[in-house]
């Protein structure tokens, strides 16, 4: 990964917020949704989306104060975890964010690995190999080629959803608006899902970054690349609570089976597609992280930041969806504790007082409220038991 100036274009820097968010977690959206019906998935949804981009702009308004080059970790770093104690919290956290990285990358390496395994009856070593060559190759190359093929990827997911979308026409097609029985402890879990599919906290400065030539464009960029996801959730959840007979936890087997034998492979391709889309966009931002934090060579961090994730997918993971909705939580937590008192650092100590943009009149009081009970009730709803 070289460290030259790389830039992205608008759809670009837009594809890596999105490919950050559209993986495991919107494929089990549809699961939680069918537990509370159309109508409150639509209702959280919306709100879920609001929530998201208040707190993703957030982020976006602290890096540019910051000067639009560095990873979050080490502006906690500079305007949080100073003082005695700061050097120890720093660390700390470092371990923590790192913790969080290789938890959701396994889980998409591991995703990948079975993909392969059910569909081409590939051993499940292979799986895990191919997964991990076709992740890690282009993340090597940096942020230029990342930005690239996830523009690619994006719309080949999207080409795929609509190709299952007409064939679903022909299929018999029901939805519930209330799912009968469904209370509160339903709509908590689907909203803590559905927080976690929209959660693409360390690809801001990644598209940040990308668009330095016009940070302006920065915050358009991750509104347009949320709201790639949020489509991407809604069509899915539709389709798949209409035509599968029974949503399974993985939303994608069960509407592609129900629409015919054959479409299990391209079901195949929109998983591995969305795995490897997140693999791209967290591994990226986590050999930035080690890079700014150890300030160790480029090369090194890249395998630091992808092949523990493919020694440790040897071993046997808790359930899917679980492990899933554990890591939702934790990061919900992160969030909560330390994101917010952050920014407000970074508004007063910022290294650029007038930043080509910012939150203004959004990034004070009542807001930042919101975004902190937001999260909070997503750490809530990820450790919310399902049955």
């Amino acid at each position: 990964m070289a460290q030259k100036k790389e830039q992205l274009t608008f759809l670009e820097a837009a594809s890596t917020v999105a490919g950050y968010g559209i993986g495991a977690g919107i494929m089990a959206v549809p699961y939680l949704a069918v537990r509370s019906g159309v109508g409150p998935l639509v209702g959280i949804m919306v709100v879920a989306y609001l929530i998201s981009i208040l707190f993703h702009l957030m982020l976006v308004d602290m890096t540019l104060r910051d000067g639009g080059k560095t990873q979050l970790m080490e502006i906690l770093a500079k305007y949080l975890f100073v003082g005695r104690l700061g050097k120890a919290f720093t660390w700390v956290f470092f371990v923590l964010i790192v913790f969080a990285f290789f938890g959701t990358l396994i889980t998409y390496l591991v995703g990948g690995g079975e993909v392969l395994n059910s569909t081409f009856d590939l051993p499940l070593l292979l799986g895990f190999i191919i997964t991990y060559v076709l992740a890690a190759v282009v993340v090597f190359f940096g942020l230029k080629a990342v930005g690239m093929v996830e523009k690619f990827s994006i719309a080949g997911i999207f080409i795929v959803v609509v190709t299952l979308l007409v064939l679903s026409v022909f299929k018999p097609f029901r939805l519930e608006m209330f799912t009968p029985g469904a209370g509160v402890r339903e709509a908590l879990a689907l909203y803590g899902m559905v927080m976690f599919s929209f959660y693409s906290m360390f690809s801001i400065p990644q598209a940040v970054k990308g668009l330095s030539d016009r940070p302006r464009l920065a915050p358009w960029a991750v509104v347009t690349g949320i709201g790639i996801t949020f489509v991407t959730v809604l069509l899915i959840s539709l389709a798949a609570m209409g035509v599968s007979k029974i949503v399974t936890s993985n939303a994608i087997v069960g509407w592609a089976g129900a629409i015919g034998p054959w479409a299990k492979y391209l079901g195949s391709i929109f998983i591995v597609l969305a795995f490897l889309t997140s693999f791209w966009s967290i591994s990226l931002a986590l050999a930035d992280v080690i890079r700014e934090r150890l300030g160790w060579n480029d090369k090194v961090c890249w395998l630091l930041a992808t092949l523990p994730c493919l020694l440790i997918s040897f071993f046997k993971l808790q359930n899917f969806i679980e492990y899933l909705r554990l890591t939702g939580g934790v990061i919900g937590i992160l969030l909560v504790v330390i994101m917010i008192p952050a920014y407000l650092s970074v508004k007063k100590k910022g290294a650029v007082k007038k930043p080509a943009w910012s939150l203004g009149f959004f990034g004070k009081g009542v807001f930042l409220w919101v975004v902190l009970i937001g999260f909070l009730l997503m750490a809530v709803g990820s450790a919310v038991p399902i049955k």
